[in-house]
């Protein structure tokens, strides 16, 4: 009752406006989707000189009312007064296609496409009512045909291509592209961005060596054509063929002379996705250029770095680490000792502190590296800041020789340098820790109250665990248990593993039910993580997860499980569940955006659409 209230209101409106009325009470009408009312209008203004305002919607009205008669009628007279105009054919073929006349329609469309003109403007137009049809055959003869009559030099490449792959034409697609790509490279981009979004390099073998051959036959007749390269390298990268990815970016830094700029970056592409080799191969190729290159000192660093990433990654023995020992001080001896050199010694010390085999070893690798960083203090060519960051390393290895004092010397220069900074804030929680492993409880605690607060997450967040491990424990009338748990913590430093796990049993054997059992099942899952007993870590992390869900350290094996199973045991689907785990039962966690990144990815959502 409403509407009708409405309609005669706008009605009362619009009276004595003559012809405007009866436009505009079509117009409501066909909005509203009533056909026959507004197909009463249009058919008295057709006749007026709105004849071209009217025509589109009094067709529709006519299609959707199936009066086929005529519909036909007054597209006729439509082509007939635009002789030259393809656009009637076309929705006379339409007319053809919606009564189940496909031979008649196509008769029509092939009218349309002979009315093509060498008009920019006209074929894309026409192209555009086949495409709207989903007639892309038609299109595509529109697009072909505007190339050969075109004056004005437009290819209509991209048009062909975008077609046939509408048309389930990928083959068809992928010779139109690399024909496209040949006339105009700037499509490059635009070109891979469609490819990514029709084939799913993984999953479809088929697809993708479709592509590979189309592009190897073209390369091979072009040899010289360097996007063809580039859409080559794009290839590779997608199938993870990342040998063939280096090969093709070397054979164009030959070409083009660019002083290993692409191959520095297609290195490091390489090693994020741990094909390391690779990445060694590419950096030692930039190195072959010499000292004349820009890129020649930090390729031999980032040559080193790639190394140290696969050691990382595989059980090596001592002779493995006397080597890249070697191979370090080699490198260094050839790049300046400064702030850019930094990053590589402090991750040289830090992995080989994961990787010590034995007592000998240990005492080998500590007292070498110990001299090499007291060296660098005192003669490197270092800023202030970094030399700090050596000190802290330096006590970091004189803590896991058991040389406790001078290390917490160390970590209090820092500390009295930086106050305001974070590297001081680093160096305090260290000397907070070495407090705690002493037995000094109040005295680390105060010193993490004040670093609560830090700018570092990571620390602050650091800092807090181990103030709660404090807090919840030295209540206690019995401080054996905490004195037990930070001696034992203190012999992992040292990666006495065997004295620390010992000292961890006895802590369970002696308190079964102590609040500190899950930072002790935590503290083991460390240790059997850095020897890579993946096994033994999964247990000693499902524990804690199954019996300690009330416990500091469960959002912390939550966390760590599910990246042992993305990165070392391959089980994406419990990776993905304990991904979400924290997200929706621990979403005050510090690993909930890290967590939404890894569950996103594993889930595909990185991928391209």
């Amino acid at each position: 009752m409403k509407s009708i209230f409405i309609l005669l209101g706008f009605l009362g409106c619009l009276s004595g406006w003559s012809q405007v009325s009866d436009r505009e009470i079509a117009d409501y009408h066909f909005n509203q989707g009533k056909f026959a009312e507004a197909k009463l209008y249009y058919e008295r203004l057709y006749n007026t000189d709105q004849k071209e305002l009217v025509y589109p919607n009094y067709l529709k009205c006519l299609v959707q009312l199936k009066d086929w008669d005529t519909a036909e009628e007054i597209i006729k007279k439509r082509a007939k007064q635009k002789s030259n105009d393809g656009i009637a054919y076309v929705e006379w073929g339409s007319l053809y296609l919606d009564q189940g006349k496909t031979e008649e329609a196509n008769e029509q469309f092939k009218t349309a496409v002979e009315k093509v003109e060498p008009s920019r403007a006209f074929i894309i137009r026409l192209a555009n009512e086949f495409n709207a049809l989903q007639q892309y055959q038609w299109a595509i003869q529109c697009y072909e045909k505007g190339k050969k009559k075109g004056k004005d030099g437009y290819l209509y490449n991209y048009e062909i291509a975008s077609a046939k792959g509408s048309l389930g034409d990928l083959q068809g697609m992928i010779d139109a592209f690399i024909i496209l790509l040949q006339e105009e490279p700037h499509y490059l981009t635009t070109v891979e961005t469609l490819i990514a979004r029709l084939i799913k390099f993984e999953d479809n073998i088929s697809q993708s060596q479709m592509l590979r051959t189309s592009l190897l036959k073209a390369i091979q007749a072009n040899p010289d054509n360097v996007v063809l390269s580039e859409f080559m390298i794009w290839y590779y990268l997608q199938t993870k063929n990342y040998e063939g990815a280096m090969q093709q970016s070397i054979g164009l830094d030959k070409r083009l002379k660019e002083n290993g700029m692409r191959i520095m970056e297609m290195a490091q592409v390489a090693v994020d996705d741990d094909a390391y080799d690779i990445g060694a191969k590419g950096y030692q190729y930039v190195i072959s250029k010499g000292p004349a290159s820009p890129y020649y000192f930090t390729a031999h660093i980032a040559e080193l770095n790639a190394r140290l990433k696969k050691f990382a990654s595989l059980p090596t023995t001592i002779q493995d680490w006397r080597l890249l020992n070697a191979n370090f001080q080699s490198t260094l001896s050839l790049v300046p000792h400064n702030d850019d050199a930094y990053p590589l010694i402090e991750r040289f010390i830090q992995l080989k502190g994961y990787h010590w085999q034995t007592a000998d070893s240990l005492s080998f690798f500590i007292q070498k590296d110990i001299d090499f960083l007291q060296n660098e203090v005192s003669t490197g060519l270092y800023s202030n800041k970094t030399k700090a960051k050596l000190k802290i390393l330096l006590g970091d290895l004189l803590l896991a020789q058991n040389s406790i004092w001078e290390a917490s010397l160390l970590y209090s220069q820092v500390e009295l340098d930086y106050k305001e900074d974070i590297v001081g804030n680093e160096a305090r929680f260290k000397n907070a820790k070495v407090s705690f492993y002493n037995g000094d409880f109040g005295w680390a605690q105060s010193q993490l109250e004040a670093l609560k607060g830090s700018t570092s997450k990571l620390l602050a967040n650091d800092a807090i665990d181990l103030s709660l491990i404090i807090t919840e424990n030295i209540q206690d009338s019995i401080q054996e248990p905490l004195e037990m748990f930070a001696r034992a913590e203190l012999l992992s430093v040292q990666q006495l593993n065997e004295q620390a796990i010992q000292t961890l049993d006895s802590l369970a054997d002696l308190f079964p039910a102590h609040p500190l059992i899950d930072e002790s099942l935590f503290l083991q899952a460390n240790m059997a993580w850095e020897k890579q007993e993946w096994q033994k870590c999964e247990k000693l992390l499902q524990t804690i997860i199954d019996f300690h869900f009330t416990e500091i350290k469960y959002d912390d094996a939550v966390w760590k499980l599910g990246q042992l199973y993305e990165k070392h045991l391959n089980d994406s689907a419990k990776a993905m569940a304990l991904y979400e785990k924290i997200l929706t039962e621990q979403p005050g966690s510090l690993y909930v955006t890290e967590a939404r990144k890894s569950y996103r990815r594993l889930r595909g959502d990185d991928q391209p659409q």
